[in-house]
């Protein structure tokens, strides 16, 4: 059941953002080449609690620059809701990755698509930075904002 369905939803996935023939492979997970570039990872979790979105953003060289890259992953990643990923750190490839975990409850291929969309302008914006050795800051970061609105 839990195959039929993801191969349900990354159909209607796929009619909703024009891609045809969006199917799992044969390890039950589906890879979008976007235009842009990005490859967007589309799985079930493990637990099959939700759809997994994921993308690799690239290296990140020892030193102050990952220092400051995980600070600024960090802040992001504390931010308000919606995220549009959770940036992250692999061991095992040793790359940034930006992943979403979107629960299977009421979830639909509408849904998927419609998130795709932030995700890899997310995901570019990482990409790009890291790409040229820069971190992006955005501009609507907020630390806590502690009592009467004063900041450290």
């Amino acid at each position: 059941m839990v195959k039929e369905l993801f191969e349900t939803l990354l159909e209607e996935a796929g009619k909703i953002l024009n891609i045809p023939e969006l199917h799992p492979d044969r390890n039950h997970s589906c890879l979008v080449r976007l235009p842009n570039g990005l490859n967007i990872q589309i799985e079930m979790d493990p637990y099959q609690q939700g759809v997994i979105l994921g993308c690799d953003l690239g290296g990140l060289p020892t030193g102050k620059y990952r220092e400051n890259a995980f600070r600024e992953a960090l802040k992001i990643n504390g931010q308000k809701a919606p995220h549009h990923g959770v940036l992250a750190y692999s061991n095992k490839s040793d790359h940034m990755i930006l992943y979403e975990l979107l629960p299977i409850k009421d979830l639909t291929g509408e849904k998927i698509a419609d998130e795709i969309t932030p995700f890899a302008e997310k995901a570019l914006l990482w990409k790009e930075a890291l790409a040229h050795g820069e971190i992006p800051v955005l501009s609507n970061i907020r630390t806590s904002g502690g009592m009467f609105g004063l900041r450290p």
